[in-house]
This record gives structure tokens, C-alpha cells and sequence, in this order.
């Protein structure tokens, strides 16, 4: 097959965004207080994919948005923070929209440390994502409860206070992104290497027998909060006029949704189904909740469930350019949607998948396909 970069399926506007886009050069500059850094509306709170009906807020995503309200003090009790929530007393926001990103059902408030990743072509563009909570009581399970809140504290206390003294200079992360794929991971639902080169790389400055040291040890997913700023860092460059490519894109356990370069700020959504994958024992796919999380984007660029869902040939179609700063592992990144619709191929993303009742947490994982028809409802009208 030919390359889809040098077809006439690819257009001018996908060209010239796909060139902004591999401009980018994203780097982790170091953690800050997201109510300092980022400038949040008052009593809000942040979460995946596109706007939520307070009719219809998933199990999941409101334990932990009350997690977050009683983080925050903004209310006394856990009674207290839903009905506030409910009530929209306390405001629910899509992180995207506010250039944050946040995995599967976790919540970003104001008194939470994040990661800030800028541009080094383009210091003013930053992108922030909270810290990820490890593998047991992370609030991205959508758990509710002393323990979770406890481990919030945590990590928004303890592990960012020591990270944050130690962040002196800048992480280049497209270098550690290419040595973590020719190491066998895919930047999603394998972060393992990428987050040991990180770690690596503040480790002089880290010890070696802290608590927040073992901790970091032990969370092969520390690298993927980071990599999901990057990846919204590099996929908003391509907010040009015309352009398909998918800007942005996450689901909320409701529904999915996405945006492209050439209708910036507008949603497109569909309702959410579940991930296929394995499920832990005893576990129904009843249980399952609806795709949830910002990670999705990562895929929408060429990463996670795109390494290795397409053929090879088809993948150079789909993602029509390797990226240069790829030059190890050769990566395509960029997809367009038109792309997508032409060749009625679907975007394969990796998932966890969460318990649609909030009460066990991560159930399993495996492969989540939005319907072609919401990529081709975001192209009508694309001009």
C-alpha cells in the first residue's frame, strides 16, 4: 500500500497540523498545587471524557468526586458532598477542557498536586494531570472510603512535597517515550519501562530508602499521568482550521466522546460501552461500567491499543507520518478521523475496566472501539 501521507486522502489541513503537532516538545517540569497553577473555576471539580448529566453521573466517577469534595473541605461528611454534588452546589467539569487530563474515574480538585508538562517550543502551553495513586486505594478506581481519602492525602501531601523539591530541571519525555516503546511498552496499558526511565532520571535527586521511593518503585503506572499531559500537549498544536485530526478524546462511564482540530472546544459524543477483556473471578460482565477516561487520547495519537490493533500496513494509512523525535522505535503519531471513516477501520484503545457499582474497584482490561458513526457525525459540516 501507498503511504497515506503522500495520498490525496490526506488533506492540507490534516498536513499542516500534523506538521504543528510533531512540533511539539513536551517536558515535565515538576509538580505544583492545581488551584495555584491552573486557575480553576470556584468549587470545581475535574473529570474525564465530555460534560456529565448530573441525572446520570456513573457510581464510579461520584465516590470519587466526593473524595475530592471532603479533600477539599466542602463539606462534612460523605452524605453531605453527593448531595452538594448532586446539586450541582459543587460543579462538575470535563478536565480536558480545562488543559488537564485525568485517568478513568478520577476526580482533579484544587488542593491536589499535579504534574506540569509544557512545551519547550512553546513554554506558555501547559498541560497538568494529577499524580497517579499507584495500583491498591487509588481515587482513578472510583473507591470510596477512610482508607482512599487517607491515601489522597497521601499523595497529595507527602509524595508531591518530595517531588516537588526535587524537580530542579526539566524531563525531555518524547526521548523516554521511544526508549519505553523499543522496550516493549505501548505509553498505555504498558507504562512500565516509561515510568522506570522516569524515575530513573529524578532518582539522584529521590534516595533510595524513603517511603515515597518504594512507593514510586512499585507504581509501574507513574509514567502514564505524564505521558497523557504530553499526549493532549501535542494532540491541541493540532487545533487547525479544517483539520480532522482527534484533539481531544475520553469517556466519563456514560459517554465517549471526542474533538477535532478543526472544531475545537466542541464535543461529540456517543454513549459509552464497556471494554472486552477479561474479568477477575467471580466478576459479570454486567458489572462492567461504560468506557471511562482521558487515557483514550493517547490511542487517538498512535499509542496503546493502535500498536497493535491494525496490521501494519493499515496503521501507516491510519497514522499517515512518523514522528522524528521517534527515531528508535519509529512511531506514527496523529490520527485523523477522516482517516478512520474512509477506510472504516476502528480506533482500538486500551482500558482498564472499573465496577459499574463503585465498590471493587478495577475489574479487568481490554479493548474498547468507539462506532465509526461519532467520527463521522464530528466530520459533517468540517470546513
Amino acid at each position: 500500500m501507498d503511504d497515506f501521507a503522500s495520498s490525496p486522502a490526506l488533506s492540507d489541513a490534516d498536513r499542516a497540523a500534523l506538521a504543528r503537532m510533531h512540533a511539539v516538545v513536551p517536558a515535565w517540569r515538576g509538580i505544583g498545587q492545581a488551584g495555584d497553577v491552573m486557575g480553576l473555576p470556584a468549587r470545581t471539580l475535574l473529570h474525564a471524557g465530555p460534560p456529565i448529566d448530573l441525572a446520570r453521573v456513573a457510581r464510579p466517577v461520584l465516590n470519587s468526586a466526593v473524595m475530592a469534595a471532603l479533600l477539599e473541605n466542602w463539606a462534612s461528611d460523605a452524605v453531605e458532598a453527593e448531595a452538594r454534588i448532586l446539586a450541582g452546589d459543587i460543579r462538575l467539569a470535563p478536565a480536558q477542557d480545562h488543559q488537564a487530563m485525568v485517568p478513568l474515574a478520577a476526580i482533579l480538585s484544587p488542593s491536589m498536586a499535579v504534574h506540569v508538562v509544557i512545551d519547550l517550543a512553546a513554554p506558555g502551553r501547559r498541560i497538568f494531570t494529577p499524580i497517579n495513586g499507584g495500583m491498591a486505594k487509588a481515587q482513578r478506581l472510583g473507591l470510596a472510603g477512610p482508607d482512599i481519602l487517607a491515601h489522597l492525602r497521601w499523595i497529595n501531601g507527602n509524595l508531591a512535597a518530595t517531588l516537588s523539591i526535587i524537580a530542579d530541571q526539566d524531563v525531555a519525555l518524547l526521548p523516554i517515550a521511544d526508549a519505553a516503546l523499543l522496550a516493549g511498552d505501548d505509553c498505555h496499558g504498558r507504562p512500565a519501562m516509561g515510568s522506570r526511565y522516569v524515575i530513573e532520571a529524578i532518582a539522584p535527586r529521590l534516595g533510595t530508602d524513603t517511603l515515597e521511593r518504594h512507593f514510586l518503585d512499585g507504581a509501574p503506572g507513574f509514567f502514564l499521568n505524564i505521558w497523557m499531559a504530553a499526549a493532549k500537549l501535542m494532540a491541541g498544536a493540532g487545533e487547525t482550521p479544517g483539520s480532522s485530526l482527534i484533539t481531544a478524546m475520553g469517556a466519563n462511564g456514560v459517554n465517549t466522546g471526542l474533538q477535532l482540530g478543526g472544531r475545537p472546544g466542541q464535543w461529540f459524543t456517543i454513549p459509552a460501552t464497556p471494554p472486552d477483556g477479561p474479568l477477575a473471578a467471580g466478576v459479570s460482565p454486567h458489572d462492567r461500567l461504560g468506557a471511562i477516561g482521558d487515557s483514550a487520547l493517547v490511542d487517538a495519537l498512535g499509542f496503546g491499543g493502535m500498536l497493535a490493533a491494525p496490521g501494519e500496513p493499515l496503521r501507516a494509512r491510519l497514522l499517515p507520518l512518523e514522528h522524528p523525535a521517534f527515531a528508535e522505535s519509529r512511531a506514527r503519531v496523529g490520527l485523523p478521523a477522516a482517516g478512520l471513516v474512509a477506510y472504516g477501520a476502528p480506533l482500538t484503545v486500551t482500558l482498564g475496566i472499573l465496577d459499574r457499582a463503585g465498590r471493587r474497584g478495577r475489574i479487568g482490561g481490554g479493548l474498547y472501539s468507539p462506532p465509526l458513526s461519532l467520527f463521522a457525525e464530528a466530520l459533517q459540516g468540517l470546513s
